[in-house]
């Protein structure tokens, strides 16, 4: 399974402008330990903004901000399913809060911003398609309207930027092509990158969250290592306990130690370097694997992938990833052989749940049925 399938996505919400001047020293705190990985203290101190003002609906779009995040930074016992509920909650409410509001530049921020989330939460929870992209419009509307008013705004351009690379890169079929044309999703992928970029610079709370999303986009999805790089470094100087982002760019650094010294050096040393680079499970050499498999290193991948089944060999994931790189380079009938392997392997592969199991035996019976009729 792809490395950015997991990721994804990647990474996608706004925060809070400098236009904001009630901007309290606790509301930057939540962002801190939102982006930091610390669940707990971020909610502590939403509580405490709740329960002092309960009627702002700036707490409630950082909570759902919080959950969305946390479903990639961790330390909390909420699954997936669950943190998507409070994305989606918390959303909702944040809007009925601002409906009743005086539709000031920072509460239209906050309405905009909050149906982004809720775009998001229904289209990543139950594929809710139409509902999903209902939100985004207002998302799009909302703050373009606010960045047509005041161009400094910066951190709006977030949520837009977000819809924009969203529909220039992820829609694959007519009706969802047709649907984003009509609520304005334009799919202006430049534009998109560029918006991001000066959020990154130029923003005030959201400056992190840009740098996390250019920092996922240049590693998965626009392959540019030299600006991953950057961002990662810059994101990770500012919130060095978040360990999902310090991994991610501890990967990059295997990638180079490989690119420099060859994959033998990497095959002889594996005992030493699973320690420093926290080798602790398949993911890790799948991510470097996929990552020349992106560059089309196509012996570099494999040979990596190849390492992954030795050290996880009970991985079933491990063997499908193999098996599609050996695909990718063409060679179809390993890729065969080790999806079939895969397939074998899947109910009593421990490293996955249920769902995750599932998930993984309908792309690989995809897989050989494509390769059956080549």
């Amino acid at each position: 399974m792809k490395a950015h399938q997991i990721v994804t996505a990647a990474a996608l919400c706004v925060l809070v402008h400098a236009h904001i001047t009630s901007a309290q020293q606790e509301d930057k705190q939540i962002v801190y330990h939102t982006f930091n990985g610390e669940y707990a203290h971020a909610e502590a101190l939403i509580q405490k903004g709740i329960q002092q003002d309960p009627n702002n609906p700036q707490y409630y779009y950082l909570r759902a901000n919080l959950a969305f995040y946390t479903r990639y930074f961790g330390n909390t016992e909420l699954s997936a399913t669950e943190l998507l509920d409070l994305v989606a909650q918390n959303s909702q409410k944040a809007i009925k809060l601002t409906e009743d509001l005086e539709q000031t530049p920072d509460n239209r921020f906050y309405l905009g911003s909050a149906y982004g989330l809720l775009s998001r939460a229904n289209f990543l929870k139950d594929r809710s398609v139409y509902d999903a992209y209902s939100a985004a419009r207002d998302c799009k509307s909302t703050l373009e309207d606010l960045v047509e008013e005041d161009p400094n705004y910066h951190d709006a351009k977030v949520g837009v930027a977000v819809l924009d690379y969203f529909a220039a890169t992820r829609l694959t079929s007519w009706w969802q092509e047709t649907i984003a044309w009509i609520t304005g999703m334009s799919g202006d992928k430049e534009a998109a990158l560029n918006d991001l970029e000066i959020v990154a610079q130029k923003g005030t709370l959201c400056k992190a969250e840009a740098r996390f999303i250019l920092s996922t986009l240049y590693r998965f999805m626009e392959p540019d290592p030299t600006k991953a790089r950057i961002y990662l470094t810059g994101f990770l100087r500012d919130y060095p306990q978040n360990n999902f982002v310090s991994n991610i760019y501890r990967r990059m650094q295997l990638e180079d130690v490989i690119q420099e010294r060859g994959i033998a050096f990497l095959t002889a040393r594996i005992d030493s370097l699973r320690g420093e680079y926290n080798i602790n499970s398949d993911g890790v050499l799948n991510q470097v694997g996929y990552g020349f498999l992106r560059n089309e290193e196509f012996e570099n991948a494999i040979a990596v992938l190849r390492l992954n089944v030795s050290l996880f060999p009970n991985a079933a994931n491990c063997y499908d990833s193999l098996a599609e790189a050996y695909m990718t380079s063409g060679q179809n009938e390993e890729a065969v052989k080790n999806y079939r392997i895969a397939l074998e392997k899947i109910d009593s592969d421990t490293t996955r749940n249920e769902s995750a199991r599932a998930s993984l035996r309908e792309n690989i019976e995809q897989q050989l049925e494509q390769l059956d009729a080549t």
